[in-house]
């Protein structure tokens, strides 16, 4: 629900509840006077018309304590009584209707201490902001892990394509074949090992992330619907002769148990996660939780003494809170295992390898420069090409990333203030950001260098040359790399501010 449907929902619950301990209060309060005594169970003060003596005997057929015992519905109060004592058959001092408007002041007051001491979930946070920020990573995850070819146009087709990591079964593609040598050896060692397990890495990134959203979430609309439960189970609670209108909740109650199973379950992925180099990681999504409903155990009390019943609401209300801490507890815990997590991994896995610290001529484990080698300048600059792709696709997923911190504003707890934990997922949403602009540059940077290695192999060979113009005479058809691709691709997209 939105924020403005829980405040409606909780002002009503509350006026319920308030309205329903007024009649119960007054009617407790009649007994009591009839019963020849003023001490009115649960009172937070004595009584203000202390009864004096002369007055017990009217009381017993007073017209407004009879209304109280036998209706106590404040539109059907008595404006008056004439103090005509029948027993006694003379007029004495009656100021019960006094009584009974302190004790709906005391009705009130009790409202207002339980609107007071339920979590202060009323004003904010507003969870469609954080189910959004959800959805979006979501979509970044599936794009990202989605299976296809170079020609569905998929990042994992391209990735694919590129990749010359150890668990690579296609190791005889054709821009294998088509491009050997020193330079293109360093390249699959170095650059090329790496595009397959930073992909999949920002795949569980952005479904950890996703997860944080989620579990944020569920933990505010949670204990949102736990407070409207508890109100109205009250309201029940007092509901001995008086029939309360049940409360219309929009949804059974959801126990903030569900976030902590939740996250049990997300646990099993922390130590896969630590393991950023294995390629075949995976991780078990939990997906928006709002849906993980848990029916509310049904115990009917019955509290023959009002000054139990709020012993007991007091007890109740501490543990909403409690139920809540040990939530954020656990949330607190998972955003601390993946941060911990990156701080650990490898670096080229998260970001990519940088190219710029590989020599053109090689490294140690290139083949001899006197081995045979072949250049293929159509296959180079079809490399260049699907490296400009990649890098295009990961800037619109940036974009797409940097949307989530419209929501920073909503990832709150209590009286909409962020707790260390929420901080915390900001900061891994703008370090993830970091890791894929730095990627998106390394992907662009790595299509230049490519590019310029195909030019200079045509330029000693007229066969080659004849074909990187044709090629680059297709790319600038097509806008690809410097023709127009690459004022498509952002790494630094632009956040116009976050919306509290």
């Amino acid at each position: 629900m939105s924020g403005s449907e829980y405040s409606a929902s909780l002002s009503a619950a509350l006026n319920a509840y308030w309205q329903t301990l007024e009649v119960r209060w007054t009617k407790d309060a009649g007994k009591t006077l009839y019963g020849g005594t003023a001490e009115i169970s649960g009172a937070p003060e004595p009584i203000r018309w202390q009864v004096p003596p002369e007055s017990w005997r009217h009381l017993k057929t007073c017209p407004i304590v009879a209304w109280a015992m036998n209706d106590g519905t404040p539109g059907t109060r008595p404006n008056a009584c004439d103090g005509w004592s029948i027993p006694d058959t003379k007029y004495v001092e009656c100021k019960a209707l006094d009584v009974f408007r302190q004790v709906g002041d005391w009705a009130w007051a009790k409202r207002e201490q339980l609107a007071r001491g339920v979590p202060d979930l009323a004003g904010g946070p507003e969870l469609s902001f954080l189910e959004e920020a959800h959805t979006n990573l979501t979509a970044i995850h599936t794009a990202i892990t989605a299976e296809g070819s170079v020609s569905d146009g998929t990042i994992g087709g391209m990735v694919d394509w590129l990749s010359t990591g150890d668990s690579n079964s296609n190791q005889t593609r054709s821009w294998m074949t088509g491009w050997t040598g020193l330079a293109a050896s360093s390249l699959k060692g170095g650059l090329f090992s790496t595009v397959k397990p930073t992909l999949h890495n920002h795949g569980v990134l952005t479904a950890w992330l996703a997860n944080c959203y989620s579990v944020r979430s569920t933990i505010i609309h949670t204990t949102r619907n736990n407070v409207l439960n508890l109100i109205g189970q009250l309201t029940r609670d007092l509901n001995e002769v008086v029939a309360a209108k049940p409360l219309d909740l929009a949804k059974e109650k959801l126990v903030v148990s569900a976030a902590s199973q939740a996250w049990t379950i997300a646990k099993i992925g922390v130590a896969a996660l630590s393991k950023f180099s294995n390629v075949g990681t995976v991780i078990g999504l939990i997906g928006f939780a709002l849906g993980n409903i848990e029916k509310s155990q049904k115990t009917e009390f019955k509290f023959a003494q009002l000054s139990e019943f709020f012993t007991h609401a007091d007890s109740a209300v501490r543990t909403l809170h409690s139920e809540m801490d040990t939530a954020e507890a656990d949330y607190a815990k998972a955003v601390t295992a993946i941060t911990q997590a990156i701080d650990g991994a490898d670096r080229a896995t998260l970001e990519l390898y940088d190219i710029t610290q590989h020599s053109p001529d090689g490294d140690d484990s290139d083949p001899s420069a006197s081995g045979r080698y072949a250049v293929d300048v159509n296959t180079v600059l079809e490399i260049a090409q699907h490296c400009y792709d990649v890098a295009e696709i990961y800037s619109g997923l940036l974009n797409k990333l940097a949307t989530t911190a419209y929501s920073d504003g909503q990832l709150a707890g209590r009286g909409v203030a962020p707790i260390a934990a929420d901080q915390g997922v900001i900061q891994l949403r703008e370090d993830i950001e970091g890791l894929f602009s730095t990627t998106t540059a390394r992907y662009l940077t790595a299509g230049d260098r490519i590019k310029a290695a195909a030019k200079l192999y045509a330029q000693n060979d007229a066969v080659q040359r004849e074909r990187y113009e044709k090629t680059i005479s297709e790319w600038r058809t097509a806008r690809v790399g410097e023709f127009g691709q690459r004022t498509r691709i952002d790494t630094d997209p632009d956040k116009e501010g976050v919306q509290n």
